[in-house]
């Protein structure tokens, strides 16, 4: 966040538009900010902006945040934020020890409930107050949420802006073996490197993204391999190290030659 961190060395008088004006009243006044990020040719930004973010559910539980909307393009996000490749993009941002820290970011369209766990999440570490509208079962486990997307339609859309593949991982959030992939198997170097290729999207088994494009795994977890179009290359079930899930990724990268 070290572009957001110069923010606090400018004079105000020489600050404007809605997102300083937001960031500024964040330090002032000591709450977190909500940034929306869109652009003009997104597909899924209107759809969140109805569906999610206008929602009651939603709506109510923003009230501790301020909230501002930005486009990828302007002058202030690219000043301002990290740098947004794909939108929407949320950003929940806190003013900390003298600067400002992105709490989480969240990637892609989300619907009211799954977005709703990364609000209360954020409050969780913020130690803020939760809603009294809060979905009561978790519908996946929260992880390195600048690393993955959690829309199939979403990650195929940017698969295809990107020219990469997609990695639909299947998880159970009580599945020992689904934290011990994510914990050891997908955070190391060999992993990371070898899926540069690929859009990580994760979904939880059993939810109604999971049932729409036809995911119901025997092991927990569960990755599939495919093309941005939905094209499957590979299909991974069960627990794997990260020598024998390398096996995997580069099997799907091979069948890409074949298709």
């Amino acid at each position: 966040m070290k572009k957001i961190a110069l923010l606090i060395c400018l004079p105000v008088f020489l600050i404007s538009g809605d997102l300083v004006n937001a960031l500024l009243k964040s330090k002032r006044e000591n709450k977190p900010v909500m940034v929306y990020v869109k652009s003009e040719t997104c597909q899924f930004c209107a759809k969140m902006k109805t569906n999610t973010l206008e929602s009651s559910l939603i709506q109510n539980n923003m009230q501790g945040f301020i909230f501002v909307s930005a486009d990828k393009k302007s002058d202030e996000a690219q000043k301002y934020l990290p740098a947004t490749r794909y939108t929407p993009t949320v950003y929940f941002i806190s003013y900390q020890n003298s600067k400002f820290k992105a709490i989480n970011v969240v990637k892609g369209y989300l619907g009211k409930e799954d977005f709703n766990l990364w609000i209360e999440d954020t409050k969780r570490k913020l130690g803020m107050s939760s809603s009294k509208e809060i979905v009561t079962t978790e519908t996946f486990s929260m992880t390195n949420n600048d690393t993955w997307m959690y829309d199939i339609a979403s990650g195929m859309d940017y698969a295809s802006q990107t020219g990469k593949q997609l990695m639909v991982y299947v998880d159970d959030i009580d599945s020992k073996w689904s934290k011990k992939m994510l914990s050891e198997t997908l955070k190391t170097g060999t992993i990371k490197d070898a899926l540069s290729d690929f859009v990580l999207v994760k979904i939880p088994k059993d939810s109604s993204e999971a049932k729409a494009y036809g995911f119901n795994p025997s092991l927990i977890p569960s990755v599939y391999f495919m093309k941005s179009d939905g094209t499957p290359l590979a299909t991974a079930e069960g627990f794997f190290s990260a020598d024998d899930f390398l096996l995997w990724i580069n099997h799907a990268k091979r069948q890409l030659v074949k298709k």
